[in-house]
């Protein structure tokens, strides 16, 4: 499976649906829960915040997100898993596959040749944005090598930066705010070394 379609599982579920998953007793004041994160088990009775319609935040971790990364940070589990339990509890059984659509928010590893593992492109991101220019890309040079400002998923925010290995497989993203490019810049290939 190329893509887990998070947007879609995320349009059908509310944090609400997520605490109920988690089991967990927090505090509730208007659309926003507060409470000790189980996870941590620390920062006191305040660390988890949990505001409907923006996301979860924990202090102690100083992390947050929205409400599939609730139920993988309290669970301790990946982001796929957190999503397959969050579908199964609200009734949706798996979660669906986007295939080709482009509102899939998050790249899953696929097995390249040999084993080695390889992410899809993040197709949502926007090559001509400002803050892209901002930092000094140029707009055809953004585009060709798949660079653009991310307006939602896990890097949502930031210039997501592509990073390929030495055969040109794409190895994940980096997400900037601000950097400053020198003049000769050029994109990086990333040498894996491998175990003799």
């Amino acid at each position: 499976m190329a893509f887990i379609d998070f947007a879609e599982l995320k349009a059908k579920t509310t944090f609400s649906d997520a605490l109920k998953l988690l089991e967990l007793t927090l505090k509730q004041s208007g659309n926003q829960w507060r409470g000790p994160c189980p996870a941590c088990k620390a920062g006191g009775d305040r660390a988890l915040v949990v505001t409907e319609g923006k996301g979860y935040f924990c202090f102690a971790d100083h992390k947050g997100g929205d409400q599939i990364a609730l139920v993988a940070h309290v669970k301790e589990i990946s982001a796929k898993d957190a999503a397959q339990e969050l579908a199964r509890h609200v009734g949706l059984g798996t979660v669906p596959s986007a295939g080709k659509s482009t509102v899939a928010t998050v790249p899953q590893s696929e097995g390249g040749k040999d084993g080695e593992r390889t992410f899809q492109p993040l197709s949502y991101l926007e090559p001509e944005h400002d803050a892209v220019i901002a930092i000094g890309f140029d707009p055809a040079f953004t585009a060709k090598h798949g660079i653009g400002y991310a307006p939602k998923g896990f890097l949502r925010g930031t210039v997501a930066i592509p990073f390929r290995d030495e055969k040109g497989s794409l190895l994940g993203y980096v997400g900037a705010t601000d950097l400053k490019l020198p003049p000769s810049f050029t994109p990086n290939v990333v040498e894996l070394k491998r175990p003799a």
